[in-house]
C-alpha cells in the first residue's frame, strides 16, 4: 500500500477521476493544487473542528433512531413492544448519513429520515456516479462522447441535484461564518486559510466539495452503516453480546457521546472494524498513474504511464493478513484476554498487529478520506443508540435479501456501491423502556 498510496510514491492519481464533476479534493489530479486543498479542507476535519460539529451531529441521528423505531412501540408507554414493520437498511442507513451531512455542511438537516422529497438525491447519485465509473474505466466512451448518452436518462435528475446544492450552499453562505454562531464544515471551509499562501476557497470551490461529500462521502458511511447491521443481524449471538455490552454501559441514550465511555468499547469497535474488513466501502482499487521515472512494487518495476493500484476488497480478503479471512468473527480485532471474550475467543497480539497493518477501509497516505473520523463517530453512535433503543431481528420472508457469496454482504462495485438490504424490523428493547 505505502508503495503505491504513500506520501512517497513516484504516482498521480489515474485518469479515471477526469471524468468526475468540478475540482475538488477527489478528483484533482495535480498534487500541487490537492496539497493546497488538503491543508484548507484539514482544518474543517480537525478534531477540534468534529468535536464542535458532535452536537448537530447527534441531532439527525436522534431523529433518525426515533424514525427507523416507529411501530416498534413508544419510550413512555405501557404497551408491550411489537416488531415494527420491515425497513431496508440500505436506505434507513443512508437517511442517516445524509442527514448528518446537511447538518455539518450545509447548517440544517435534510430530514431524509422523516421526509421523502429530498431523498432523489441518493438514487440519482448511484446511478450517476455507476455511469461515470464506467466512462472512467473505459476511456473510448468519453473519447467518442458515448459517456452523454449512458447519461441521458439521468440528465433532468442532475440538473435538480446541482440546484439542490446550489440552494443549500448559497442559503448557507447567505447566513455569514461568524454571525451564524454555528461552526459547521461550511464555516470552517470560509475561515480557513492556505497556511502557505494565504488562499482560502472560492464559493465554486465550496460547491464542489460539498457536492463531493453529499454524494462520495454520503455513501461510503451508509454502505459501512448498512453493512454493521447486516451481519449483527445475521449473527444474532454477536448482536446480543454487542447489545448487552451497550446497554450495561450506558445509563441512557443520551449518555452515547463520543467520549471515554465509548472509546472503551472494544466489542463495538471490533464489530465495526469485522464489517469495514468483510465489506469495504470502496472495494475497488483507486487508480494511480506512474510518473516519469517508474515505480518498483514488491519487486518489478513499473514503466512511467502505468496504471497501479491494491483493490481494498483482495487485501482485506488476503489469507496472508486474516485467517480465515472470508468468516465474520469480531475477535479477530480482539487479544486473548481482553475484556468480554471468553477464554477461547481472542487472536494473539501479533495476529491482531499484522491484521491491523492491512486493515485500510479509509486507504492510506496524502489522499486517504479526510472525513473518516466524521464517519467513526456516525458509525460508533449511530449503532450503539440504535441497539440500545432496539433489538434488531431479519424480517421473516426476507431472509435471502443482500446475501452475497459465502454470505457476505452483497454489493455492486460501481464505486458508489449498489446495494439491498438487509430487511429488518425493529422492536423496543426492555431496558430502553424507562
Amino acid at each position: 500500500m505505502e508503495q503505491i498510496y504513500g506520501h512517497q510514491a513516484n504516482v498521480q492519481k489515474g485518469s479515471w477521476y477526469a471524468v468526475y464533476y468540478g475540482s475538488s479534493i477527489f478528483n484533482v489530479i495535480d498534487k500541487d493544487i490537492h496539497a493546497r486543498k488538503k491543508r484548507v479542507m484539514s482544518q474543517a476535519f480537525s478534531d477540534k473542528a468534529v468535536r464542535g460539529m458532535e452536537p448537530h451531529i447527534l441531532s439527525a441521528i436522534r431523529d433518525w433512531c426515533a424514525q427507523l423505531g416507529d411501530g416498534a412501540g413508544s419510550v413512555t408507554s405501557a404497551e408491550p413492544s411489537k416488531w415494527s414493520q420491515p425497513k431496508d437498511m440500505s436506505h434507513w442507513a443512508a437517511y442517516m448519513i445524509f442527514d448528518v451531512l446537511g447538518e455539518i455542511c450545509y447548517g440544517e438537516t435534510f430530514q431524509t429520515s422523516l421526509r421523502t422529497e429530498n431523498r432523489f438525491f441518493l438514487d440519482l447519485m448511484t446511478e450517476h456516479v455507476r455511469f461515470l465509473n464506467i466512462t472512467g474505466q473505459m476511456r473510448l466512451l468519453s473519447q467518442l462522447n458515448l459517456g452523454r448518452i449512458f447519461l441521458r436518462g439521468s440528465r433532468e435528475l442532475r440538473q435538480k441535484q446541482i440546484a439542490f446544492s446550489q440552494h443549500q450552499l448559497r442559503k448557507r453562505l447567505a447566513l455569514g461564518s461568524k454571525s451564524h454562531g454555528r461552526r459547521d464544515i461550511i464555516h470552517y471551509l470560509q475561515e480557513a486559510r492556505d497556511p502557505e499562501t494565504g488562499q482560502g476557497y472560492s464559493e465554486s470551490e465550496l460547491m464542489s466539495e460539498t457536492v463531493l461529500l453529499l454524494g462520495a462521502g454520503s455513501d461510503t458511511a451508509n454502505t459501512a452503516l448498512a453493512s454493521i447491521f447486516y451481519f449483527l443481524v445475521h449473527h444474532p449471538e454477536v448482536q446480543e453480546r454487542l447489545a448487552k455490552t451497550i446497554r450495561d454501559t450506558f445509563p441512557t441514550i443520551e449518555s452515547i457521546v463520543s467520549g471515554p465511555a465509548l472509546n472503551s468499547m472494544l466489542y463495538l469497535r471490533a464489530c465495526v472494524d469485522e464489517s469495514l474488513r468483510l465489506c469495504p466501502p470502496i472495494p475497488m482499487l483507486l487508480p494511480r498513474e506512474v510518473l516519469r521515472g517508474g515505480l518498483h512494487i514488491d519487486g518489478h518495476y513499473f514503466e512511467a504511464g502505468c496504471t497501479v493500484g491494491v483493490p481494498t476488497y483482495s487485501l482485506h480478503h488476503n489469507e496472508e493478513y486474516f485467517r480465515n479471512p472470508f468468516r465474520y468473527d469480531p475477535s479477530r480485532w480482539l487479544v486473548k484476554g481482553t475484556k468480554s471474550l471468553d477464554a477461547s475467543e481472542g487472536y494473539c497480539a501479533e495476529e491482531v498487529q499484522v491484521a491491523r497493518g492491512a486493515f485500510v477501509p479509509f486507504s492510506v497516505g496524502p489522499r486517504a478520506c479526510i472525513g473518516r473520523n466524521v464517519a467513526v463517530i456516525e458509525l460508533y453512535i449511530g449503532v450503539a443508540r440504535a441497539l440500545w433503543l432496539y433489538d434488531v431481528r431479519l424480517a421473516p420472508g426476507f431472509e435471502t435479501i443482500g446475501v452475497g457469496e459465502k454470505g457476505e454482504y452483497k454489493i455492486k462495485d460501481n464505486f458508489i456501491a449498489g446495494k439491498e438490504g438487509p430487511i429488518v424490523q425493529l422492536r423496543r428493547a426492555a431496558a430502553s423502556k424507562h
